[in-house]
């Protein structure tokens, strides 16, 4: 997930709403229902959806065209963290490079 669960309300009852990347790049919302209160998601965790699917288009200030991509949970697999990896730290050693050569 992209973010940490922002909650709201909708239909007069008390939601989650989460964001995710999805395989597109694309952002979709989504929302959790209160049958889903007792799962816990937090930012980082890998998320399977299944639920109904809408899209919706609308304009900003200036104009421009925005499309928002919403899913309504049915179900939810939490699979947890993602694991980034490890960056290791690099240092040139080549002594042999002039700065003068490098053409940037």
């Amino acid at each position: 997930m992209a973010f940490e669960p922002r909650e709201s309300e909708a239909a007069g009852q008390a939601i989650r709403n989460i964001t995710i990347t999805g395989v597109d790049r694309l952002r979709y919302g989504a929302t959790l229902w209160p049958s889903h209160a007792h799962v816990k998601v937090a930012q980082g965790d890998v998320v399977t959806l299944e639920g109904s699917y809408n899209k919706r288009t609308t304009n900003d200030d200036e104009g421009n065209e925005k499309v928002f991509h919403n899913i309504s949970v049915n179900r939810i697999l939490v699979n947890g963290a993602a694991d980034q990896g490890k960056k290791n730290e690099t240092v040139n050693t080549d002594d042999s490079v002039n700065d003068d050569d490098v053409p940037f």
